[in-house]
């Protein structure tokens, strides 16, 4: 009595839409374009006689097809549809092909089956590895990922197939699954997310017409019925084929032939949904059938013979014949104890008394425990049962919550911990629990988390735990509760012993020091004992070089400052990118004007977060490297870097402010002279980083982004709190944050020379004693701006001497383009197309399309014809073949490049040969010269 048509034509009537839909899916598929497909409606539509087609399809392709159904059991089990996919694929695998499956990122997956887990981000490490697993298997041939019920499919793999969906448009692969409407408790959320990713595709079942269902009665009752008869059955049955085979069943056991005089008696037939004809058939059988009906729904499809045997008290023999009988009874599938369908076990569960239910489950949990099964498989029973105070069960759940967490899967681990604590509400371990839970929902944002630590430190916590729970609670109060953020962190600090958290600790406290504006007098205390420590630690030495580097100290002490901070390595080992204090660190040298020990830096950050699967580290370090891009390289690739930064944000819903990250995004697209976009970008309040470090970035960068857009007052307003804010932080470093320049620049080309010399005058001081020759350069330039004949002539060819012997090239530029124009108004025609030939080669270098544009105005203002865009070269480059040149430049292979961008391979030797065209080079051996990398430079 299975969802009928499972293999045969009479389940996919009137589907011939759906199964074109489904044919032309597997052939874009199979032609690299995957995408997903979610067959929707309600129980008994007809939805896995529709996947089941995909079977026959796929093979008839030569794809491969990994399958897995869900269970309302199978909730709590972490990445549990992902084992039933993808476990088979491993455990029958050889090594070589077994090497080849986990290679590259896909290697982090492996701690699924059986393999330590990696250093790194659990869950975003063990999601990226299963992505680039599956990418690996479907270069072996397209594959078909056919999941049934996803609706009770727990939340891990939920997650991991919306990852995929993200990501799976270049990839052959096709994910074919079905979903019922409306089911209570499903995870509506995940559901939703995967529905609206642009991958997807749904299709929703409509019911079955009368003429269909006249068919569907012919070929149960071995006649054609009568119209009467097929309207009768259509009209009790809503047209559900489910329902409709099960009245079919009826009519044929009760003697019915299809007559129209018969349908009186068909409507008394069609009772309400299966449980009725559940009911009548387990009562025609035995007890022993009904009992092993029972222990199969409870034990459900991953359970062994043997279970089965073992917990319905039933020999070989005995079972053997049990399950016969069921499979006639068509409750049961032939040749196992798989139910025909879910609604079937459910009528099963619901007429089973709850305390023989708990009972199994109780029995289960013990008869998988006792043959080494896995703590999850152990813990669904635990899940199912009704608490008991049992300690078992207490170590059951928790075993399997810490494999959950191990393998990524946190919201599961959750569960089961919530479970734990449930259960054994009395049990001594309570506190150690309490603590384990609460730093997977502090970890997962969840709003439960903070009182639940505090609850944890009320239960008795002491030593390292107790510095575990407030070093976890600490940073996520930081916004909501600073105050009380901070002395959470100051606490676990002073009670932690273990040296490395105690490191960790003494950044996440000078983190938060540093963060919040209100906290200027501890944070001022605190430099003041850094400065006078004999030993400081390689984390106060760090965040000491960002300070002193913020406030215009020599360019020198912040070099030997940052230098003795990654001196022994601990820095990378210990904190490593994931945090602001190494963050701070690259801006710090960056602001001394130091691009080679920066770029090292940066360069040290990107392997560690490709090595470990880092996902919030890569964002600290791609918005890095857009500002080092913006200051010293190239305005595409430091758009490459902060897009995918701020894209990163958005797409995995990092509990993160994108106004930093944004402020990156948009200096960037100014430079390449998309200006509307940088200012829609930026055009939104800034709360969320309001009295935060972050403010003073977001605002100069919507600043000067509303100034070049015509947004004057308003960009004024932007530009005169980050001078007030850099005021009340004692930053006076130049290239800080540019708020005074900025202004500058904008009073002066609205007349008000005054106040801009003002602010140029402050700025100029502070250049001049940080020893900073770009920001002198920089201070200057915009100091001729409010200049008039001679003097700023003068200023203008000191701003250009300044910036030529400094890094800072696209501010030697645009120093170059004063000087030019200057020039030119003083009728110095040749030597200003000189100057501007100059600057335009500094456009060029730095690719900044802004620059260039003012460059070329000038030139032709001047009498020249300036030189058209190359077809070819780098400039010819788009910014994902630039960004693609510059990993192969690197050493990257074609494989480390697409994790590294998360594109396929063939994509990244599609880019790469549209690269070796444009540049004029037979391989990526010739690469680095041509990109213009010195001899042993690696490019960011």
């Amino acid at each position: 009595m299975g969802e009928p048509g499972l293999d045969n034509d009479v389940g996919l009537l009137e589907r011939e839409a759906e199964v074109a839909l489904l044919r032309t899916a597997l052939d874009r598929a199979a032609a690299d374009q995957g995408s997903m497909h979610l067959i929707r409606g309600p129980a008994g539509i007809g939805k896995t006689a529709l996947l089941d087609a995909v079977r026959g399809l796929a093979a008839e392709r030569g794809m491969a097809v990994l399958t897995a159904r869900a269970s309302e059991l199978d909730r709590g089990f972490g990445f549990g549809i992902v084992h039933q996919l993808l476990e088979p694929v491993v455990r029958t695998s050889g090594a070589e092909r077994r090497r080849r499956l986990f290679d590259g990122a896909a290697a982090r997956a492996q701690v699924l089956f059986g393999a330590d887990a990696l250093d790194g981000d659990p869950e975003y490490g063990v999601l990226s590895g299963l992505y680039w697993m599956v990418v690996n298997l479907a270069e072996e041939r397209p594959v078909v990922l056919w999941i049934d019920d996803l609706h009770w499919a727990d939340g891990a793999s939920l997650r991991m197939l919306e990852f995929l969906a993200r990501r799976m448009d270049t990839v052959p692969v096709l994910v074919a699954a079905t979903v019922r409407s409306g089911e209570p408790g499903a995870p509506a959320d995940l559901l939703a997310a995967l529905e609206a990713s642009a991958a997807a595709h749904v299709t929703e079942l409509a019911p079955l017409s009368a003429e269909a269902a006249g068919e569907m009665l012919g070929s149960a009752l071995g006649a054609v019925p009568d119209d009467g008869f097929s309207v009768a059955a259509w009209g009790a049955t809503g047209g559900n084929p489910l329902l409709l085979s099960v009245l079919a069943r009826e009519a044929a056991d009760h003697g019915l032939t299809g007559r129209t005089a018969d349908r009186d008696r068909l409507v008394d037939l069609a009772t309400p949904g299966v449980a009725p004809s559940v009911a009548r058939r387990l009562r025609s059988l035995g007890p022993e059938d009904a009992d092993l009906a029972r222990v199969a729904a409870v034990m459900g499809e991953r359970a062994r013979r043997d279970d089965l045997a073992a917990l319905a008290g039933l020999d070989r023999e005995r079972l053997a014949g049990a399950l016969d009988r069921l499979a006639a009874a068509e409750i049961l599938q032939p040749g196992g104890w798989a139910y025909v369908h879910p609604l079937v076990r459910a009528a099963v569960v619901a007429a089973t008394p709850r305390p023989t239910l708990d009972r199994l489950h109780r029995l289960a949990a013990d008869r998988l425990r006792a043959r080494g099964a896995r703590a999850a498989e152990v813990a669904l029973h635990r899940l199912a049962a009704s608490p008991a105070g049992d300690p078992a069960a207490v170590a059951d759940l928790w075993a399997a919550a810490r494999e959950a967490a191990g393998e990524g899967a946190g919201a599961t681990a959750v569960e089961l911990l919530r479970r734990a604590l449930e259960e054994g509400v009395d049990d001594p371990r309570r506190p150690r629990m309490l603590l384990e839970l609460a730093e997977h929902e502090l970890r997962m944002l969840m709003p439960e988390g903070p009182a639940r630590m505090r609850e944890a430190l009320a239960a008795g916590l002491d030593g390292e735990d107790e510095a575990r729970a407030r070093a976890a609670l600490g940073p996520v109060l930081l916004l909501s509760d600073p105050a009380g953020a901070f002395a959470e962190i100051d606490a676990a600090h002073a009670q932690a012993t273990d040296a490395g958290l105690r490191l960790r600790l003494e950044a996440a406290l000078l983190e938060a020091l540093v963060f919040v504006d209100a906290f200027a007098e501890p944070r001022d205390a605190r430099y003041r004992a850094i400065r006078t420590a004999p030993a400081p630690s390689v984390v106060e030495l760090a965040h000491l070089a960002s300070e002193e580097a913020l406030r215009g100290c020599p360019a020198g002490e912040i070099a030997d400052l940052a230098g003795r901070a990654v001196a022994d390595g601990r820095l990378l080992g210990e904190i490593g990118p994931g945090g602001s204090t190494w963050n701070l660190l690259t801006h710090a040298l960056r602001f001394a004007e130091r691009p080679q020990e920066a770029r090292a830096l940066l360069v040290e950050g990107d392997r560690d977060v490709r090595r470990r699967g880092l996902l919030t580290a890569g964002v600290f370090v791609d918005q890095s490297w857009g500002y080092w891009h913006r200051d010293f390289g190239s305005a595409a690739r430091g758009l490459a870097h902060a897009q995918a930064a701020h894209d990163l944000i958005l797409d995995a819903g990092l509990p993160m402010s994108t106004a930093a990250i944004a402020g990156s995004v948009a200096e960037n697209l100014v430079l390449l002279d998309r200006l509307a976009e940088a200012d829609a970008l930026m055009d939104e309040p800034l709360d969320a980083v309001e009295g935060t470090f972050v403010e003073v970035f977001a605002l100069t960068a919507r600043g000067w982004a509303r100034a070049l857009t015509g947004r004057h007052a308003e960009a004024e307003r932007d530009l005169r709190r980050v001078v007030r804010i850099l005021d009340t932080r004692g930053w006076r470093a130049p290239a800080a944050a540019r708020g005074r320049m900025r202004l500058a620049e904008l009073l002066a080309g609205q007349g008000r020379t005054e106040e801009a010399l003002e602010l140029t005058d402050a700025d100029l001081a502070a250049a001049q004693a940080a020893e900073t020759r770009g920001a002198l350069g920089c201070v200057l330039r915009v100091r001729a701006l409010a200049q008039e004949g001679g003097a700023r002539l003068d200023t203008a060819r000191r701003a250009v001497e300044a910036l030529a012997g400094s890094p800072l090239r696209h501010e030697h530029g645009r120093a170059l383009l004063e000087l030019g124009a200057t020039l030119r108004r003083a009728g110095e025609r040749g030597a200003a197309r000189d100057a501007l030939r100059e600057a335009l080669d500094a456009a060029s270098r730095t690719e900044s399309a802004w620059l260039a544009r003012l460059v070329r105005a000038e030139l032709e203002a001047s009498g020249a014809r300036p030189r058209r865009d190359r077809l070819t070269g780098i400039e010819a480059l788009t910014p994902s073949e630039r960004r693609i040149a510059e990993l192969a430049a690197e050493g990257l292979t074609n494989r480390e490049i697409a994790e590294a961008l998360w594109v396929t391979r063939k994509t990244v030797e599609y880019h790469l040969s549209r690269v070796y065209a444009k540049l004029g080079v037979p391989s990526r051996a010739a690469l680095p010269v041509a990109l213009g990398a010195g001899a042993g430079e690696v490019l960011g």
